[in-house]
């Protein structure tokens, strides 16, 4: 049998006799205008905003219930939860200012990412602006927090709207290398905000931000002479300086070194090119490490600081050692001495998994620019050689770091035989990814032995392995050999 069809009426119509009868399908029902306001109000709840918006103008009982849902809202996402995208374009100041009065309640307004906004209001010309978006803001009498990722409208709301919270992360949107010269943010020390992610930014300073959680700063260019002179954000537990420009005088990284040791609860430090005081972190472990500096640590990466010394390495692996989970360390760190000097300590590292050894930034690696052209643009002077760790230093490594899962070592030439790394005492049981980038000196056999004692490996990784190293013969060696053999 077929599909069941819904019954017909029969209706006259007018025609060419009376009475005539004809058969017309019923129309269908408009479900949606039968429910009530509640309901509809309700299905709002899962609807993003855009399409809210877009059901005012199909009935009057939609545009009821619209008004009625906007009234009551607290919580609205302008780009339905996807914080990558922009908010729904068209917006101008008058109208954008008429779906804010809407809702008197809202308290927290999520999605504040416009593809543009203009500086500032333009005469005769209906636009999106800075100053009619702070208006719309204002006239939210409730408003407690917003989250956006336009430069000039967080400055805004900071410098005219000092109460509001930043929800979310502010991760600006139009970071660049070389730093454009017009992306600049000067943050208040009032600023209410927990996650900082700046990308090619001109900032003034870094001032003691109590609120702050997460600090992430790559390709910043730090344009005060003092930009350390008053960090302090007792609450920080991410602190991550990539590639920034600043100060080139190692003496003024003492404050920034100092005031992230008050931060008692940072799990998180990773510090790429910055050219702090070498022996700095040292002293600085040194005197706080009884009042907990420094000791909440999991993740540690050094990464082109010029200056930075084993023991300033070596004190923070020693404070962190019973939380730490992962371990990134730049070549010239990459040494036998500092994993000596921690098997020495005799320590535990129970919760240890990661360890990168010839740690090399990805930037770095991939960037086109020459080193003067770096430095140029504000970069420390810096210049990396391969790690000059040998087979003894990594076998101690097996010794200090036995419960090791992940383990990635890049350009260290003086690695020959992985079959030595292995004792019986430890077999690195755990160890499931392996990666050995430009190790030219690995031998193969060694190699083939060294997997088949790995009881646990599931992923290996060998990128520009197994070649022989170039040999560079002198000229006159070549020649002065010939002449004594004939």
């Amino acid at each position: 049998m077929g599909p069941r069809r819904k019954p017909s009426e029969l209706q006259p119509v007018g025609g060419s006799g009376e009475g005539q009868l004809v058969l017309r399908p019923s129309e269908s029902k408009d479900y949606i205008n039968e429910l009530s306001h509640e309901v509809l109000c309700h299905i709002f709840r899962y609807l993003p905003m855009k399409d809210i918006m877009c059901m005012e103008c199909l009935s009057r009982k939609l545009r009821e219930a619209v008004t009625l849902y906007l009234r009551v809202v607290k919580v609205v996402d302008l780009c339905a939860g996807r914080w990558w995208e922009y908010m729904p374009s068209g917006f101008t100041d008058n109208s954008f200012l008429l779906l804010l009065k809407k809702m008197p309640d809202l308290e927290q307004l999520y999605g504040l990412h416009p593809r543009y906004l203009e500086r500032r209001r333009v005469r005769g010309y209906e636009a999106f602006s800075i100053p009619g978006v702070l208006e719309a803001l204002q006239a939210c009498p409730s408003l407690l927090g917003v989250e956006t990722s336009h430069l000039e409208l967080v400055e805004a709301i900071w410098n005219y709207m000092p109460q509001v919270h930043i929800l979310g992360k502010f991760r600006n949107r139009n970071g660049a290398f070389p730093i454009p010269a017009e992306n600049k943010l000067t943050i208040p020390i009032t600023a209410k905000i927990q996650t900082l992610h700046l990308v090619g930014v001109n900032v003034p300073e870094i001032p003691c931000v109590s609120m702050l959680r997460h600090l992430y700063l790559k390709w910043v260019r730090l344009t005060k002479p003092q930009p350390f002179k008053d960090f302090l954000c007792v609450s920080l537990r991410t602190f991550v300086m990539r590639n920034c420009a600043g100060p080139t005088n190692s003496l003024k990284y003492v404050p920034l070194v100092t005031g992230l040791a008050s931060a008692r609860n940072l799990e998180q430090l990773e510090l790429v090119r910055v050219p702090f005081l070498g022996g700095l972190i040292q002293h600085v472990v040194e005197d706080s490490w009884r009042s907990g500096g420094f000791r909440n640590l999991h993740t540690i990466v050094f990464g082109a600081c010029k200056n930075a010394l084993e023991v300033d390495l070596g004190y923070l692996i020693i404070t962190a050692a019973r939380r730490l989970h992962e371990l990134r360390i730049q070549p010239s760190l990459t040494k036998d001495g500092v994993f000596s000097a921690l098997k020495m300590a005799e320590l535990e590292f129970p919760q240890f998994e990661t360890l990168h050894l010839g740690y090399v930034d990805e930037f770095l690696l991939q960037c086109k620019m020459s080193h003067s052209e770096l430095v140029k643009y504000g970069l420390a002077d810096v210049i990396e050689n391969p790690g000059i760790i040998t087979d003894i230093g990594i076998k101690v490594v097996n010794e200090v770091f036995s419960n090791i899962k992940y383990l990635l070592i890049y350009n260290c030439p003086h690695l020959h035989n992985p079959h030595h790394w292995i004792t019986d005492q430890s077999r690195w049981s755990r160890l499931v990814d392996l990666t050995l980038v430009r190790c030219h000196a690995i031998k193969l056999e060694s190699f083939s032995q060294f997997i088949e004692s790995l009881p646990s490996l599931e992923f290996i990784c060998l990128d520009q392995m197994f070649r022989e190293p170039p040999k560079v013969y002198s000229v006159y060696f070549l020649f002065s050999d010939h002449d004594f053999m004939g």
